[in-house]
């Protein structure tokens, strides 16, 4: 397609994608993508453009305006913007990018919770798929000529995924620690397990990891332990004939008493009940 941006050079290319019903029903889906040479006259000043924007830089750099600020886009670096709002970036020195406009069902839930965790710019020190997932889809309109709608979503998922599981080496974004806090629980869930126990683990004060693992996960520690529990309790009760009480210890209730109350208020049914529910009786 020809160009008529200012700034971007030969030999540039985009792509415009039809969308079909489907696609709009279930999945991610590109609205237009390019690779593109610029130049340093190349600035994009936008209101709006309906989309969520990938770019990254393969060559060169230049900046972001984020909240307002000017934010370095290095050479290696990618960076996810929302064209719904206001949107500013550009290069004062010439760069090649990959970019990809797109959109879906989930987009603006998945940068919601990208932005949430400090995580809209990855780094070229930052491993991922990101640039090889993007050639993906861009080989597909430029070489292959043949476009998956379905492959597309599946490239642009791991792309999200990339933005919103990356760590930075920022005392505020620490989703490793978590990670190794959620394991912990996994592999330890019939013990006895305090928040102090696991703010000790994580090396932060109860009340800073107790705002940390929310963020994170969406539960504070107590809700998601016990979540957790009653998980387990659930997958005994619907796989063996093990008696409430046993089932009340091996998920790591201190009584009998306790665990049907949780169970209940969790499930909305009785263990029994639920037993009887999940097996026909």
């Amino acid at each position: 397609m020809k160009l008529y941006e200012n700034g971007v050079l030969i030999p540039s290319d985009t792509y415009l994608h039809t969308i079909s019903e489907n696609a709009q029903k279930l999945y991610f889906y590109p609205l237009c993508l390019g690779h593109y040479f610029c130049n340093e006259d190349y600035f994009v000043n936008r209101a709006n453009y309906d989309s969520y924007l990938i770019i990254y830089v393969k060559k060169g750099s230049g900046c972001v305006y984020l909240n307002d600020r000017k934010t370095p886009l290095e050479e290696g670096g990618a960076v996810l913007l929302d064209c719904y709002h206001p949107h500013r970036y550009g290069t004062d020195v010439g760069w090649e990018i990959l970019w990809l406009h797109f959109d879906g069902l989930l987009a603006k839930d998945y940068y919601q919770a990208i932005v949430q965790n400090g995580n809209q710019i990855v780094s070229s020190s930052s491993p991922s798929s990101i640039p090889r997932n993007l050639f993906k889809i861009y080989d597909m309109y430029h070489r292959l000529h043949r476009v998956s709608e379905p492959v597309i979503n599946k490239y642009i998922v791991s792309i999200l995924t990339d933005f919103l599981t990356v760590h930075k080496n920022s005392p505020d974004n620490q989703p490793n620690i978590i990670e190794e806090v959620l394991a912990y629980i996994t592999e330890n869930i019939s013990q006895p397990i305090t928040l102090e126990q696991l703010a000790k683990r994580a090396s932060l004060s109860p009340f800073y990891f107790t705002r940390l693992f929310k963020r994170e996960t969406g539960y504070t520690p107590h809700e998601y332990l016990l979540t957790s529990r009653v998980n387990m309790a659930k997958f005994y009760l619907k796989t063996t004939s093990l008696p409430v009480k046993e089932i009340t210890f091996l998920c790591g209730f201190s009584s009998e008493c306790n665990f049907c109350t949780a169970f209940k208020r969790v499930t909305g049914f009785t263990p029994l009940s639920y037993r009887s529910k999940a097996l026909g009786i």
